[in-house]
């Protein structure tokens, strides 16, 4: 071997290196940005639980009651989601406007 053949390995051997660094930051950003955006979402998903749980307050249906009848619960789900959505376009209006959009198509 040469020592022009032992720079050239050298060199290709480096850039194979530093390929492999930038290869693992962005599959680590990657996956940091996926982790983030999952707790986001998660987040959100808690966030909504919480408010449908005030609204099923809020509408009555919690607490010590008995069983809805059958033909109760569409009334007290149409009930909880109407409380719900206003609770929801106090929080988020800017989603309520866009749903209204929406809604006028």
């Amino acid at each position: 071997m040469s020592e022009h053949d032992y720079e050239n390995e050298h060199v290709h051997n480096h850039s194979h290196d530093e390929e492999g660094e930038d290869a693992g930051e962005e599959a680590l950003e990657e996956a940091l940005e996926l982790d983030t955006q999952s707790q986001i979402f998660l987040e959100m998903r808690r966030q909504n639980l919480e408010l449908l749980k005030i609204a099923s307050e809020v509408a009555g249906y919690t607490g010590n009651h008995p069983p809805l009848k059958s033909g109760d619960v569409k009334n007290a789900m149409k009930g909880i989601w109407d409380i719900y959505s206003e609770f929801y376009a106090w929080i988020d209006p800017e989603e309520s406007d866009e749903d209204d959009e929406d809604d006028d198509l």
